[in-house]
């Protein structure tokens, strides 16, 4: 392909129509009109001999092919952006708009923090969180749908991510205060294994690290209950005899006065919590400075 043929604002459009799926919000995105940006669709079609998006009934839907173009061309707009004007974030006057992957428990604990951050140093920045789930969290990185991974899972990271540790995790299990087990000193494994679970799982499966690790003695719990968010968990616990495993931190954050707490009786290293991004954006300015303050609030947590 001839590239001097190519009108090279066409990937601008493209490049909004992949961040928003939505035509008409990408036209918004980057001042144009909707008929502007579906003619401008209409032309990339036939330079890339594809669909490229397909409506829907919430927007439109980026075809393989789009997602092969999208890193690479958001990539490059990164590129020339960075180098006419490396300088052009301020974070007083941004608009600009942040996906992270997290789960609902870490964003309780981080967003609070961040929210007053952005509050007083960023008020115009948009942060748009999405639940840790069964999607594929790399291939969503790489096609330019999040900015950011906030997880504790093990991901196979590829040549083309960074990551940085944000700290650890240790974990424990609730109870109600006049649970069965609440008057001992000391939950054995065995009574662990042998009580009522509940468990907090986006995806709705009911198996987790620690049924990897009762697995490996020899032993099963029940769970008899999952729920999708920990907002319902601690009232679950208080009127139920099913405990939870959660982290110390959220745990902190139940009614102390209505639950008991024991240390989790399963030998476990603690959870590492890191922050995972491209490469593609490593240099840029707007995710930088996002991405450090993330960092600094999680070392005084």
């Amino acid at each position: 392909m001839n590239i001097a043929l190519v009108d090279l604002n066409l990937l601008v459009v493209f490049d909004a129509v992949m961040r928003e799926k939505h035509v008409t919000r990408a036209a918004k995105r980057i001042g144009m009109t909707q008929p502007a940006v579906s003619n401008a669709l209409n032309r990339l079609r036939y330079i890339a001999k594809d669909d490229l998006f397909i409506r829907s009934a919430i927007g439109v839907v980026p075809t393989a092919r789009a997602l092969e173009l999208g890193p690479p061309i958001r990539q490059a707009i990164n590129l020339v952006e960075n180098a006419f004007d490396p300088k052009s974030f301020d974070p007083k006057n941004s608009s600009d708009d942040f996906n992270i992957a997290i789960s609902n428990y870490t964003a309780s604990i981080l967003f609070p923090e961040l929210a007053e951050v952005l509050e007083k140093e960023a008020p115009n920045i948009n942060v748009r969180s999405k639940q840790l789930g069964d999607v594929d969290l790399l291939k969503e990185l790489e096609a330019a749908n999040i900015d950011f991974i906030i997880a504790g899972q093990q991901l196979e990271e590829t040549e083309n991510v960074i990551s940085q540790h944000l700290y650890d995790e240790d974990f424990v299990c609730v109870m109600r205060k006049d649970h069965l087990l609440a008057k001992k000193k000391k939950l054995s494994i065995k009574e662990f294994a042998e009580s009522k679970h509940l468990m907090v799982a986006t995806t709705g499966k009911a198996f987790g690290f620690v049924d990897y690790l009762l697995e490996a003695k020899g032993l099963k719990r029940r769970v008899a209950m999952t729920v999708n968010q920990f907002l319902v968990a601690p009232a679950i616990i208080r009127q139920s005899n099913m405990i939870l495993t959660v982290s110390k931190r959220v745990a902190a954050r139940f009614r102390l006065d209505r639950v008991k707490i024991f240390p989790l009786p399963l030998l476990t290293n603690p959870l590492s919590l890191k922050i995972i991004w491209h490469k593609r954006t490593d240099t840029n300015p707007g995710n930088q400075w996002i991405r450090n303050k993330i960092i600094n609030i999680c070392k005084k947590i």
